[in-house]
């Protein structure tokens, strides 16, 4: 398939990667996933469950900035960040081993350190499940990665990226665009209570485990994918991975919420900019037949549920709504590989 319709650089370079690495046919292993979807399944075969393995590394100045979050509200999102890939797999979290690297000019590591742990243990304890291991090592800046196992039972599903159908309808567990709101925020008001909506949103989202697990035992559902690097991205690449094209199919401003618009206005910026490329949303991302009833979501009280647009049989990218025709996407979401984003 032509490189041009690569979903980011990144997806390039993780697939050159690969020729590195031995091809071991999957049946002379115990993997159903490998390298590819938000996280590796693995089978046990003693007790039947498979379980869910996903790595995430949050880099200071590249995923977070200390002057917008606490070392504590640090160490939280990056656990968040691999429960959401768990969620996306329909998956429970299990256990963890956390690599955290401090700077080696850190005024008072140990203090330092156990805010970082504070934060970690905050969302180990509200999801239930432990760390069980890990490394200490000093750097030159603050980085975290996180190995999380999670585990799905013999008679649960899990869900993958591909298995879209042309047709399919894709929703969003939430608002996209919140995060990078917040952020903005707190680049230019700091931590003024008017905006806590989005400020939350950035510093302390939460990771859609249940709402994952519901939606993985519904046969309607087809696909699932964390949303953490923008909407621009993420389609993208379940685009890529189905070998489907996919229209947003309403007008610009059916999507957007009046306070997300509000605020951009109050800030002179654009919110499409938050909305279709912003990131750290940790929000599922979720394709199904038309029949899928949105209502299994009601019951969890904060999930507004927004319907994006539907996938085509075209692999012709993602595309927008204009007028009686359509245009492209521009693919501005995060990307590790892209030059001017490292």
């Amino acid at each position: 398939m032509n490189n041009l319709h690569l979903p980011s650089n990144e997806y390039g370079l993780i697939r050159r990667i690969q020729k590195f690495l031995p091809s071991i046919p999957r049946t002379q292993t115990s993997y159903e996933e490998m390298i590819g979807d938000d996280a590796a399944i693995r089978l046990n075969s003693i007790l039947g469950e498979r379980l869910v393995i996903t790595a995430d590394i949050s880099v200071e100045n590249v995923h977070f900035s200390l002057s917008a979050m606490s070392l504590e509200e640090v160490g939280y999102r990056a656990m968040v960040s691999n429960l959401s890939d768990c969620a996306a797999m329909g998956a429970l979290p299990d256990s963890a081993l956390v690599q955290l690297v401090f700077p080696k000019n850190c005024p008072d590591v140990g203090a330092c350190v156990e805010n970082v742990y504070k934060g970690i243990g905050a969302a180990c304890a509200r999801w239930r499940f432990p760390v069980v291991g890990g490394d200490l090592s000093g750097g030159s800046e603050w980085t975290i990665g996180i190995t999380l196992i999670g585990s799905a039972a013999p008679e649960q599903r899990v869900v993958k990226r591909t298995g879209i159908c042309a047709g399919d309808v894709l929703w969003v567990t939430g608002m996209p665009g919140e995060s990078a709101a917040g952020l903005a925020v707190l680049s230019r008001f700091g931590r003024d209570e008017k905006y806590r909506k989005f400020i939350n949103a950035h510093i302390s989202p939460v990771p859609r485990i249940q709402e994952g697990r519901s939606l993985a035992s519904c046969p309607q559902v087809h696909s699932m994918m964390d949303l953490s690097d923008g909407l621009s991205k993420d389609i993208a690449t379940l685009c890529f991975d189905n070998n489907l094209g996919f229209l947003f199919d309403k007008a610009d401003e059916e999507y957007v919420s009046s306070d997300m618009s509000s605020l951009a206005s109050e800030l002179g910026l654009d919110w499409k900019e938050w909305f279709f490329h912003g990131g750290e949303e940790y929000e599922l991302l979720f394709a199904c037949d038309s029949s899928f009833d949105i209502s299994l979501l009601k019951r969890f009280d904060d999930i507004e549920p927004l319907r994006l647009g539907f996938f085509t049989a075209e692999f012709s990218g993602v595309r927008l709504k204009q007028g009686g025709s359509s245009v492209e996407l521009p693919r501005l979401g995060w990307d590790h590989a892209r030059v001017d984003q490292t």
